[in-house]
């Protein structure tokens, strides 16, 4: 019998789900393939994210190699395409996506096979299956405190065992890099810190052991390391979200602790949300904002791009997304807010934007994450709660270490006129695009109409 394991973002072989099915189900004289199919439409143009995918794959085929195994990659642009290349096969193994598009392709590929070949779609990348929680009327959750406490009522799933050695007497396939993936690796240019498994494995531990206690307190800092910074990780599979959970759970009970499992769990909410309520990439859940009108103004959208608001701690967030391909995410919602309410400019543009950009991109999380600080989503901030980005400045970053590191222009400005600096101060620095009462004006309007 030949079975297949198609690897997707999970980029590991500990704790992974499929691994473990399918070493329950292998017999004597089963063949076992690894594949990984490649569609080069998805790397064009090649962002920092693709970067970071690469070569998190390049180390991942390394770490497969070393330990006898290999992983086949198959270069197709349709799922008919794709599902040809794998060949006869009589079990096809994945961890399952449960949100659009990745669903939908999911559906299509198991269209594309054979009645004959058995399917086995696996619950991995979280902690529960979207239809775990309901209301007490049937309905999926749309606020996120009840969902919590629905949450915290059951006991999460505990990492699932994989034997690699055992992988190793089966497995057939060895590593095969196409022509399109050979280039796609040089174009891999960037030092990437910390890739693979094992180092992963590393920063979680250091994480958990020294900066969780205190993450409630330090979370929002961005010029220290106060977050985990482990959803790289989680977005290309190289960790596993119940590994993660089982070392927080674990660990002495703390407000940093709880504060950051409720992290994880906005994540699951999030993906909840996306997975019983559709489209919502392109419309907010909150009906009453479908028809908001938002302003068509391009400049100052590429403006907030390139960080060139004239709001230093705008501009320094924007700037470490466009050198580093992340953000912290106190100051994710800080800008989302900006370009949301300051500029009225429309959440998708930002939400496309921090896709293209963002190695740690998950659909659910960020579209989230956009609508919340936009005020059109569910469990929304109120639309009248609007982030002055200078007092959020000054409350976040009060020396300006931040500023200074990823905006030079202002490296001779005070600790407290860094946050907004006179016209005097600015020299070759941008002036505000908007002034901050005046825009906060018009938006509350522009809300309150609707």
């Amino acid at each position: 019998m030949r079975r297949i394991c198609w690897f997707r973002s999970d980029f590991r072989l500990t704790d992974n789900h499929m691994l473990h099915r399918v070493l329950k189900d292998m017999e004597e004289g089963d063949d076992l393939d690894f594949v990984f199919w490649l569609n080069p439409k998805y790397c064009h143009p090649f962002e920092v994210r693709h970067d970071y995918f690469f070569s998190t794959m390049r180390t991942f085929m390394d770490d497969l190699e070393a330990k006898g195994l290999g992983l086949r990659v198959l270069v197709a642009e349709t799922e008919d395409a794709f599902v040809k290349q794998l060949g006869e096969m009589d079990v096809l193994y994945f961890n399952a996506e449960y949100v659009e598009p990745f669903k939908q392709r999911d559906d299509r590929v198991i269209e594309a096979l054979s009645e004959d070949v058995k399917v086995v779609r696996l619950l991995d990348r979280h902690l529960f299956h979207p239809d775990a929680f309901r209301t007490k009327s049937g309905d999926p959750y749309k606020v996120f405190t009840p969902f919590k406490k629905a949450a915290y009522a059951e006991q999460p799933p505990a990492p699932y065992e994989v034997d690699v050695n055992r992988l190793s007497q089966y497995i057939r396939s060895k590593n095969e890099q196409p022509s399109e993936l050979k280039e796609l690796f040089k174009r891999c240019k960037r030092e990437w810190k910390g890739l693979g498994e094992t180092e992963a494995k590393k920063r979680l531990t250091r994480f958990v052991n020294d900066r969780m206690v205190d993450y409630d307190e330090k979370r929002d800092i961005p010029s220290i390391a106060g977050t985990s910074r482990l959803s790289p990780y989680l977005r290309t599979g190289v960790l596993s979200i119940r590994t993660i959970t089982e070392q927080v759970l674990s660990a002495r009970q703390s407000k940093g602790r709880d504060t950051y499992y409720d992290e994880l769990l906005w994540r699951e909410f999030y993906y909840m949300v996306m997975a019983k309520f559709h489209g919502l990439k392109d419309q907010p859940f909150n009906d009453k904002y479908k028809s908001i009108e938002w302003e068509d103004n391009e400049e100052q959208f590429e403006k907030w791009c390139n960080g060139e608001t004239g709001y230093p701690i705008v501009d320094a967030a924007m700037r470490q997304l466009n050198e580093t391909g992340w953000m912290h995410n106190r100051l994710r919602m800080i800008v989302a807010s900006f370009l949301s309410k300051h500029l009225l400019l429309d959440w998708r543009k930002g939400e496309r934007y921090f896709e293209q950009k963002l190695i740690d991109y998950e659909a659910a999380s960020n579209i989230g994450g956009w609508q919340w600080a936009a005020s059109v989503g569910t469990d929304a901030v109120p639309y009248f709660r609007i982030f002055n980005p200078t007092t959020q400045s000054e409350r976040f970053d009060p020396d300006g270490t931040f500023i200074r590191k990823y905006v030079p222009e202002l490296k001779h400005v005070s600790d407290k006129s860094i946050h907004f600096p006179d016209p005097s101060e600015r020299d070759d620095y941008a002036m505000p695009l908007v002034d901050h009462k005046e825009a906060r004006e018009r938006a509350l309007e522009r809300f309150k109409a609707l």
